[in-house]
């Protein structure tokens, strides 16, 4: 009887590559699939709850906090889901992000390393805020001399006060403080 090394390589390959699959944890392989609603790179729904995102305590940080209000821009939600996520420090991949609920006033807040961000483009935080069916997404743009909003933020967040509707921005040594106020009006 001859031997037949090519098909015992390609049967010994196929069992490799299926004993891989299998072991390829499902987090992994459903990684990008709760993405494709998000308008921002680097979402994903398989996010620890968490309101310290920080990876290191030496560097600039960022905390974060406001309040999530409804349609109208006068009554905050609670329990609403805020998720946030942004390009780690010093490297383009997005593994910073957490998730949190508001409290029973409809506040949130976190506090994170500051970002890396796009050449051209200033330091980002990307907003996905979801409360009984209606979700937004949004964005946070800043830098080292303030905190501001997009257009389409603008657009979606009209009905808050002023006061409250733009960013405030404040930083003492290493730690920058923001507070990013978001309806939910869809």
């Amino acid at each position: 009887m001859e031997k037949n090394y090519p098909r015992r390589l390609f049967l010994g390959k196929s069992l490799l590559g299926a004993a891989g699959l299998i072991c390829v944890p499902t987090g992994a392989i459903a990684k990008d699939i709760g993405a494709n609603n998000s308008p921002f790179k680097g979402y994903t729904s398989y996010t620890d709850v968490k309101t310290d995102l920080r990876t290191s305590f030496l560097g600039k940080e960022v905390s974060v906090s406001g309040k999530i209000y409804n349609a109208t821009g006068k009554t905050t939600i609670p329990n609403a889901l805020v998720e946030v996520w942004h390009l780690s420090p010093e490297k383009n991949v997005y593994k910073h992000r957490g998730k949190m609920f508001t409290n029973d006033d409809g506040a949130y807040q976190f506090i994170t390393d500051w970002p890396n961000r796009e050449p051209g483009k200033q330091h980002r935080i990307y907003f996905k805020v979801s409360n009984e069916g209606k979700t937004i997404f949004t964005e946070l743009l800043f830098s080292d001399l303030g905190a501001h909003i997009t257009d389409k933020h603008w657009e979606q967040n009209q009905q808050l006060a002023e006061n409250i509707l733009f960013p405030s921005f404040s930083t003492f040594l290493n730690k920058s403080t923001i507070d990013f106020n978001i309806s939910i009006n869809n």
